[in-house]
């Protein structure tokens, strides 16, 4: 009889463990399909500089924008796609700089700041709901032509935000 028990147990047991196996190893097979899928569903938000110009464009984050353990804002260049990765974000991911643009994030310091402003001012409807920060993009006078696939990420003590877009320097508009 205690046999029969132990046999059983072990096989109710194995049974629990190829389960549990089995679906610990589904949502990163899930997760990898699903990064390739949203991949080639994404829309991307264009901020298009001319040479010379500087913009301020608004981002809004579910995440925090203040003091947090986790680092706070960063921006990297995408590679084929792909998202860079960051780990805690550090001073100098604060700050991209290629082919003429600059890109900056304001840091944990500076961002409560623009929020509270945009509670006061023209974004209050949406800063009431969630945090809102901004970015600075910046294309030299002398900058060429140029699409920069960018990542936005905000660490936190609690998670990350994540969001994608593409500085655009655009072509100088030829004279008439």
């Amino acid at each position: 009889m205690r046999v029969i028990l132990l046999v059983t147990a072990l096989a109710i047991l194995g049974g629990a463990v190829a389960l549990i196996d089995a679906t610990a190893q589904e949502p990163a097979t899930k997760a990898k399909n699903t990064t390739a899928r949203e991949k080639s569903r994404r829309i991307i938000p264009l901020v298009v500089v001319a040479p010379g110009e500087t913009k301020t464009v608004p981002f809004s984050v579910e995440c925090t924008v203040g003091l947090t353990r986790g680092g706070g804002l960063a921006v990297a260049e995408m590679v084929d796609g792909e998202r860079p990765a960051l780990g805690l974000p550090r001073k100098e991911d604060k700050t991209f700089h290629r082919a003429g643009v600059t890109v900056t994030v304001p840091d944990m310091s500076e961002a409560p700041k623009f929020d509270e402003q945009a509670r006061a001012g023209r974004l209050a409807a949406l800063a009431k709901v969630r945090p809102v920060f901004e970015v600075t993009v910046t294309a030299d006078a002398d900058a060429a032509p140029v699409a920069i696939d960018l990542h936005l990420l905000d660490s936190t003590c609690s998670g990350h935000c994540h969001a994608d877009f593409t500085v655009v320097v655009a072509a100088p508009e030829e004279a008439k």
